[in-house]
């Protein structure tokens, strides 16, 4: 649903890594590399659960796996407008 990130992307979850120094960030990090590079669901599912649980209660809760600060900086854009 949310579509391949862009090189942009994962260097943003990067910087985010380095200023938080973070599991959780970590756990983001290797999920926007493995979606960036094409790696299957099912393995990003074991590789970065932690990142994909937060998009799937994100995605229960508002019907958008961005975060709502994501989600309306993407507007029309967004993947839960199209």
């Amino acid at each position: 649903m949310m579509g391949r990130p862009s090189f942009r992307d994962v260097m943003d979850e990067v910087v985010e890594l380095y200023e938080d120094k973070s599991l959780e960030e970590l756990s983001d990090v290797i999920h926007s590399a493995c979606r960036f590079v094409g790696v299957p669901n099912s393995l990003i599912w074991y590789l970065a659960r932690p990142t994909a649980m937060k998009h799937a209660r994100r995605y229960e809760e508002r019907g958008c796996p961005r975060s709502a600060r994501n989600c309306f900086a993407m507007g029309e854009a967004c993947c839960c407008r199209r």
